[in-house]
């Protein structure tokens, strides 16, 4: 792929009006289609309110000030970000957060589990060549149980 490739590429993608819908199969998987196939007007109201509906922004992407503060981190002091950029790397956080997800979704259906936990994700990333962060992660992870861990025991005991 060349550079005006890539160009089209990324232009289309940055243009593109397509709406996505929240559904799900027969199965009960919630997925997100470019098609509205909700045909259950009976299904009560709170699957009117989930499903068949477009995906808000809101909902597809994070908000873009979080975005915009993480990027401000890695710039010199008093560089600026165009809006454009924000925008566009909204929409590539979100497009690897359900690369990433999805993966490790596929892995818990196989496994015929319901839930995704960081050995999913750690899973996914290796699978899909992100292997320079796993090990990272991998720490952050065991830290991060670590300390919840000991706040439980904490909170346990202070009873």
């Amino acid at each position: 792929m060349n550079s005006s490739d890539s160009d089209d590429l990324a232009e289309e993608f940055l243009t593109d009006d397509t709406q996505n819908f929240l559904s799900q199969d027969q199965d009960g998987i919630e997925m997100v289609t470019l098609d509205n196939t909700d045909d259950s007007s009976n299904q009560g109201e709170v699957y009117e309110l989930k499903y068949g509906k477009p995906l808000r922004e809101q909902d597809r992407f994070l908000p873009i000030a979080n975005i915009a503060k993480i990027m401000k981190k890695s710039i010199p002091d008093g560089g600026k970000i165009a809006k454009d950029a924000r925008e566009c790397v909204q929409e590539c956080i979100s497009e690897f957060i359900s690369f990433i997800t999805s993966e490790a979704s596929d892995r818990c259906f196989q496994e015929k589990r319901k839930t995704i936990n960081g050995e999913d994700i750690l899973y996914a990333m290796s699978n899909l060549g992100f292997d320079n962060y796993v090990e990272p992660l991998k720490l952050y992870l065991q830290k991060y149980r670590e300390v919840l861990c000991l706040y439980h025991f904490i909170m346990i005991t202070s009873f």
